[in-house]
């Protein structure tokens, strides 16, 4: 008190009477008053302060409550899909529950995929399967199977390796193609004019998501950012090889060249008389026999046609029918991994390359495991039609390539098949 009132001097009052000094006082008490008051609320919202940060520092960092707290685990919920009918689990897992079972120990078993602390193989290649097939991001995966996100993305990427390793062994020939494919044998259209004919090769754009200062090269005839994937099948609708992660602006030809030349990346040569159908975009050379170019070839151009213009036409169309084999291919693929035509932005550049071989395997396992799986028996059904890849759409015009001088025993082979298969429809032999 007598500190406060020591710094008021009278003299600097402009009232000198009693009375205006005892109404000071009264004033001068009154500020003291105030004065402790407003220190005593200060020191009450301070300490409510320090109160209120301490119960949320208990709450979020020493009594943590759980952010997925259903009374059910991610293995409950998959044994929900797989118990269940068998649409759940072949909508959700792209296979259905046997296949899927024989998946999971074929990785554990042969590539290495393991159980972590709290999450079976099963969960994981469950996980793995939605976010690849059904493009089920990381944040709906947490709620579905009650896991943080680091749980999920370390399940995706476990599977993602075992994957890619099994590719080694299931994108590849399953057969020595000794003999004609029964695809083949079985067709008058395609037999015996084909009987040496063991695949068909083409090239697919799988969307890629790219840093912007380096988006360029990878930018396609269609406009996206892509990765150029040069990939074989077999008349089953198995791939047996794949070469991805070539840039979107990569033309077809010039890939298809570092297959054949560069002996690591094990291209499956055609042996003696053998060869794959390519299209208008590959060289006529040994054992890849293309179209006539020049003529109509892909089958909308058919349909839209009433009759053929000439003999080549002809042949031209039953070589793109028998070659349509792999644009099913790619439509069924696509279809049971559907992260090919929406890839998300937060997947890493050696992971999209990876993904392409990795899904493929999986595609072949279902393939040889369940030959009445839905998406395969669908498209068997549109054998000799457009798939719904849109891939056969690509403009075979070769920009900036040049071809070497056409294989000349590759250009007695088509002509001796287009006078096969004329003979085959008119009785008369040409000349």
């Amino acid at each position: 008190m007598s500190e406060i009132s020591s710094e008021i001097q009278p003299g600097s009052l402009s009232k000198s009477s009693t009375e205006d000094d005892i109404d000071n006082d009264l004033d001068e008490s009154e500020s003291e008053g105030n004065s402790s008051t407003s220190f005593a609320d200060t020191n009450k919202n301070y300490m409510g302060a320090v109160a209120i940060g301490s119960a949320i520092y208990y709450n979020n960092y020493l009594q943590k409550r759980p952010c997925y707290d259903r009374n059910y685990s991610g293995w409950a919920f998959i044994m929900s899909i797989l118990n269940g009918h068998e649409k759940r689990c072949h909508n959700n897992f792209r296979m259905h529950k046997e296949v899927f079972f024989g998946l999971c120990a074929q990785l554990v078993n042969n590539y290495g995929l393991k159980p972590n602390r709290s999450v079976t193989v099963e969960e994981q290649v469950a996980t793995f399967m939605m976010v690849v097939g059904t493009n089920e991001g990381n944040r709906q995966l947490q709620e579905m199977f009650q896991r943080s996100g680091f749980t999920i993305s370390r399940s995706f990427h476990n599977v993602l390796k075992a994957c890619t390793k099994m590719s080694i062994d299931w994108v590849r020939p399953f057969s020595d193609n000794a003999s004609t494919h029964p695809h083949i044998q079985g067709n008058p259209r395609y037999w015996p004019h084909f009987k040496d004919c063991i695949g068909a090769i083409d090239g697919t754009h799988i969307k890629a998501k790219i840093p912007l200062d380096k988006q360029v090269p990878f930018i396609g005839r269609k406009g996206f950012t892509s990765q150029n994937v040069m990939v074989a099948c077999d008349f089953d609708m198995c791939f047996t090889f794949v070469l991805p992660g070539w840039e979107g602006s990569a033309h077809d030809t010039r890939i298809f060249y570092s297959a054949l030349r560069d002996p690591s990346k094990n291209f499956p040569q055609p042996h003696q008389d053998k060869y794959y159908l390519v299209d208008a975009g590959y060289p006529n050379v040994k054992g890849f026999l293309s179209p006539y170019k020049g003529n109509k070839y892909h089958i909308p151009d058919f349909k839209r046609a009433a009759s053929y213009n000439n003999q080549y036409e002809v042949f031209n169309h039953v070589h793109s029918s028998l070659r349509s084999v792999i644009e099913r291919s790619f439509g069924v693929w696509k279809k049971k991994f559907q992260i090919m035509d929406t890839m998300p932005v937060n997947i890493g550049w050696n992971d999209q390359i990876c993904l392409v071989p990795a899904t493929m395997a999986v595609h072949n396992f279902i393939r040889k495991n369940d030959p009445s799986d839905d998406d395969f028996f669908e498209a068997e059904g549109r054998q000799g039609a457009t798939s719904s890849s849109g891939d056969e759409e690509e403009d075979d015009t070769l920009d900036e390539v040049q071809f070497p001088q056409s294989d000349e025993a590759m250009t007695k082979l088509r002509d001796g098949i287009c006078a096969s298969i004329m003979f085959g429809r008119t009785g008369v032999p040409m000349h």
